[in-house]
């Protein structure tokens, strides 16, 4: 089977790579507007041979996997159109579901029903083909969301590729992902950045980031991620993160309202709720579930 990346970074990379070494995937294309991360990933032996052009990368191919940020998907959609064959999948692994499959519609034409996309519930924080990991998407959750219009043997073959890797499929609803995501994955990367502006906009910011223990570390690792992938994110999602972003600005002036007054009962009764729950969670990161 021959997969065609277009944006051949940290999720192409790892979704080529894992793909490979799980036998499902013989030979790959890579697709960039940045030469160096082409030649990198041939290098590294994720691909096989690449291309900036996205109309020469999905020629031939069996799979085209697009995982570059989500504003710029419509574009390229538009772009591989016209070289898809007739048996041809076309994915994408972007976070959100909704806009990105109005885009895929209105780009695709009549390929629209070859068109089987599924988020994978896993990443990094460093962006980068050279950053690709394989064993990212082992026990990791997938969400395909994929509807009424798409041919059951695309969807049926992209889920397949994923279970390859090792992931779980969840199907969902567009509009129920959205949701979902937005509470779960958008809104703690906008307070993640939200939360590392305010320390380095703060008094001697130097001095307050040496002090940064594991909490710190923790809470504002994914602040380190691809910028416009999270505009990209923010925009396209904006009305769920924002309602989002007003609930958790309530549970903070509750919160505020209680350390003012000196509420410690108040306080006690959140936290143990809180961690009560988290706890139920399991590990996180390093070693970490």
């Amino acid at each position: 089977m021959k997969l065609a990346v277009i944006g051949m970074g940290l999720m192409g990379g790892s979704a080529a790579l894992a793909m490979r070494q799980a036998g499902v995937v013989d030979s790959v294309v890579a697709c960039d507007l940045n030469p160096d991360e082409i030649q990198t990933s041939i290098e590294l032996g994720i691909a096989d041979e690449g291309t900036q052009d996205v109309l020469e990368s999905v020629l031939g191919a069996d799979v085209v996997m697009v995982a570059t940020p989500v504003m710029t998907m419509e574009a390229i959609f538009r772009q591989a159109a016209p070289g898809l064959g007739d048996g041809a999948v076309i994915t994408d692994v972007g976070s959100v579901r909704g806009a990105v499959q109005e885009s895929a519609s209105r780009a695709l034409g009549k390929k629209f029903c070859r068109y089987a996309p599924c988020h994978p519930i896993a990443g990094g924080e460093k962006p980068g083909v050279r950053y690709a990991n394989p064993g990212m998407f082992r026990g990791k959750n997938v969400i395909s969301t994929s509807g009424l219009w798409a041919d059951r043997d695309a969807v049926e073959r992209m889920e397949g590729l994923w279970k390859a890797c090792g992931a779980n499929i969840i199907r969902m609803t567009a509009e129920r992902h959205d949701e979902v995501f937005a509470t779960m994955s958008h809104l703690p990367h906008v307070l993640s950045f939200a939360f590392v502006k305010m320390v380095t906009e703060s008094r001697n910011p130097d001095e307050l980031l040496r002090m940064g223990g594991t909490g710190f570390l923790d809470f504002s690792r994914i602040a380190a991620s691809s910028p416009v992938m999270w505009r990209d994110i923010c925009l396209t999602n904006r009305e769920a993160i924002s309602r989002g972003l007003r609930r958790y600005r309530r549970e903070l002036e509750r919160f505020q309202k209680d350390i003012d007054e000196g509420n410690a009962d108040r306080l006690v009764a959140e936290f143990a709720r809180a961690a009560q729950a988290r706890r139920g969670l399991g590990p996180g990161p390093k070693g970490k579930k």
